[in-house]
């Protein structure tokens, strides 16, 4: 699968502009690869020292990357100038050799600048064993691809034989294999190499770890008082050492050669037997996860073979095996079976041929490629059901973003129907582009023609998650959730990951710019859940009714989408929308709605709270949208552990309402019931004179004693009960029933 992530151009490298003061990156380094997080994407750790101090106000740090032919746009950095040290991160499109530019610009003028030759967002690996791990091949080897390097423990270079960190002065297997895995992932590779030549699996164990029988090689190991024999524990701190600087999740996978020092020696008091290998290896897997911190996946080749009269231990290659079986590790490659030659000295010896080697990389490749390529897409088991992954290179003019200045800008600036005082409008800073009606009526054609014109810009990386809980026979609907913001705790929510299962819902988010925020047409994502729906054996998903989410511009999706396709959901929800005119949408409004604001929220400030809040009543009076508010006090722009309840509440009583029984789906969407003003409750709306907590009275019909027709409208008791404590009590009690 081959994605990137930022809009890349076409375009010549750029010369840098001069600049006073020079920045010295010590992160990333020449040659580095940074281990990917997913198909089209890494995060990118930034370090550099400034040849002097600079500015601290008005200052932002900025990166770039530029390739052959095409490069990013500059790119904002998360990040920090602390005197003469600048800090920050960013997320980097898979690929390389980039030329990583950084610079600080303080009022747009660039003031600082530094960079790095050859960068690469790709595949890291940690190689490790006895010496057909490392460097005693019969002929040295080289990358043939030119994108594949090796660290030194402090700095990066081309993996050419014999690769740093690891025993002996000849040939690999690591360019091979490392070459198979860029022509078949298109990204740069890093080695990490690790091996020492002719050593047990016990000269690999931590310091002190006890065993009976000495290997044959005692330079790794002493003899103890009660003549047992333990570890000095040397091998084992060098890598973990080594593994350690790549960082958590900084590597995709140890490659572990190793077994022929243990096999059929001379000594027959110095084999190891099997189950001992087996129970040692398992031993330093395991320890080496805790002592680096996560769980980072082991391959085990099967290695036992010496010469042509002794092609393998049959006890040893079970061994080997039996980390398979029980899941220890993973299925690396028989490597018993290269003999003849593929062997040094015309076949006798025990290391490889130059022809061997190549042939080693390969087999290596075969194991490793086709595990590595489902990790981007294998169901796995989380909270009770299974989460599906899926990923997919989306253009720049599907995103809100694209349409408002593509499609919007040429005819609809003079758009605006006066839904707020332009008299107490205030001042905005100078930086924030006001957007007054976002009630667009875009049709499919008229985006296309815009594509047509404009064409359809870069293409990013889109990653979509569905969960579906056990033993789900038939999703009844879906809760659709942008990524934006708080989007992704949404989705791993243990809570709402109950409550579908509890009503038989699926749960589906999606992260990336061109659709998270927004996007045209509202197709893409029809054909995304028939997608899942076919992968999974739920073909209702493609029909299913829909409840959306989306936080902060997520409301772009959340609250525009409905507009478009009322017959598809039955309720959405805008959390802090970041500007509050992507909820004006009268033809949305018979979809049940509910923004949620914090208090404060320097979003919900800007202009003015009773500007941002004057928009639903609007849609209320004009349009008797069945929309309803909640603002949260002594918040921010995030959502809390007491908000999501609301969320909830008005999930569970909205489908209620609107979704019928049975809902079978897979012949084609359901018809959600139509509500009217009638059929609910009005509560009283937040006041922001008084601010903070507020006992808003509630009630069905007449019996509202406020203005109905600008006041929130509640789906029904219950869940007006759940609002009213809410805005009264910062939280409300254990969702009631239907």
């Amino acid at each position: 699968m081959k994605v990137v992530v930022a809009s890349l151009i076409l375009v010549a490298a750029a010369v840098p502009t001069a600049s006073a003061v020079e920045i010295l990156l010590k992160s990333p380094v020449d040659y580095q690869v940074i281990q990917r997080s997913s198909p089209g994407k890494g995060r990118l750790t930034l370090v550099g020292s400034l040849a002097a101090e600079v500015p601290k106000t008005d200052v932002a740090i900025e990166a770039r990357l530029t390739g052959t032919r095409r490069q990013t746009p500059w790119l904002r950095v998360s990040g920090r100038i602390a005197g003469e040290t600048l800090l920050g991160s960013l997320e980097a499109p898979a690929g390389g050799w980039w030329q990583l530019e950084v610079r600080v610009v303080q009022s747009g003028k660039e003031i600082a600048r530094g960079s790095v030759a050859h960068v690469g967002i790709g595949e890291v690996f940690v190689v490790a064993g006895q010496s057909n791990s490392a460097n005693h091949g019969e002929e040295r080897q080289q990358p043939q691809t030119g994108r594949v390097a090796a660290f030194a423990g402090a700095s990066w270079q081309l993996a050419v034989d014999p690769q740093p960190g690891a025993s002996g002065g000849g040939g690999s297997f690591l360019p091979a294999f490392a070459d198979a895995v860029v022509k078949a992932e298109d990204v740069p590779v890093g080695l990490v190499a690790c091996g020492i030549g002719a050593t047990s699996v016990r000269e690999w164990l931590p310091e002190a770890t006890t065993f009976p029988q000495p290997p044959t090689i005692e330079s790794r190991v002493k003899q103890l008082a009660s003549g047992e024999w333990a570890s000095n524990g040397a091998a084992y701190a060098a890598f973990v050492t080594r593994m350690k600087l790549l960082g958590p999740y900084g590597f995709r996978a140890v490659l572990w050669h190793q077994g022929e020092s243990d096999a059929n020696q001379r000594d027959p008091a110095r084999t190891l037997p099997g189950q001992l290998y087996t129970e040692y290896l398992t031993s330093l897997i395991h320890q080496s996860r805790r002592d680096i911190g996560w769980d980072v996946p082991w391959f085990v080749a099967q290695a036992s073979y010496h010469s042509p009269d002794d092609r393998g231990s049959d006890d040893i290659r079970a061994a080997q095996a039996a980390l398979w079986h029980t899941g220890v590790a993973l299925e690396g490659p028989d490597t018993d079976a290269l003999q003849g030659f593929l062997r040094d000295r015309d076949g006798e010896g025990v290391h490889f041929s130059a022809a061997g080697l190549r042939e080693h990389g390969r087999r290596w490749a075969d194991k490793v490629l086709p595990w590595l390529q489902q990790q981007w897409t294998k169901p796995r088991d989380v909270d009770g059901g299974t989460r599906w992954t899926d990923y997919a290179e989306l253009a720049e003019c599907h995103s809100i973003g694209w349409v408002k200045t593509h499609v919007v800008q040429p005819a609809d600036t003079s758009r605006w129907d006066g839904v707020l005082d332009e008299a107490q409008w205030g001042k905005p800073s100078p930086r924030q582009i006001l957007t007054r009606n976002w009630d667009w009526h875009i049709t499919d054609d008229r985006w296309q023609e815009a594509v047509d014109r404009q064409g359809e810009g870069g293409m990013e990386e889109v990653q979509f998650d569905l969960w579906l809980p056990e033993e789900l026979s038939l999703a009844r609907g879906i809760v659709v959730i942008s990524g934006h913001g708080s989007g992704e705790t949404l989705f791993r929510r243990a809570d709402l990951r109950a409550l579908a299962k509890e009503l038989n819902l699926a749960l589906f988010k999606f992260v990336g710019n061109p659709l998270q925020r927004g996007f045209w047409p509202q197709q893409l994502l029809f054909d995304r859940l028939r997608l899942f729906g076919e992968r999974t054996g739920h073909p209702e998903l493609q029909h299913a009714p829909l409840f959306l989410y989306g936080h902060s511009n997520g409301t772009g999706f959340s609250a525009v989408f409905p507009a478009y396709r009322p017959d598809r959901v039955w309720a959405w929800v805008s959390m802090r929308p970041g500007i509050t005119f992507q909820v004006y949408q009268p033809e949305a409004a018979n979809v049940p709605g509910l923004v949620i604001f914090g208090e404060d929220d320097h979003f919900f400030a800007r202009p003015s709270q009773a500007e941002n809040l004057a928009v639903v009543p609007t849609l209320r009076k004009k349009h008797q949208a069945l929309w309803s508010i909640a603002v949260e006090p002594k918040t921010g722009h995030g959502p809390g552990e007491k908000t999501w309840p609301l969320v909830l509440s008005f999930l569970r009583h909205t489908l209620a309402a609107r979704v019928p029984v049975p809902c079978d789906c897979r012949a084609g969407p359901v018809t959600l019931r139509k509500l009217t003003p009638e059929d609910g409750f009005f509560g009283q709306n937040w006041n922001v004179t008084t601010g903070g907590y507020q006992e808003l009275p509630f009630a069905a019909g007449k019996a509202f004693e406020g203005d109905a027709g600008v006041a929130s409208w509640l789906v029904n008791a219950a869940f007006a009960a759940d609002w009213q404590a809410f805005q009264r009590d910062g939280e409300i009690p254990v969702s009631t029933a239907d």
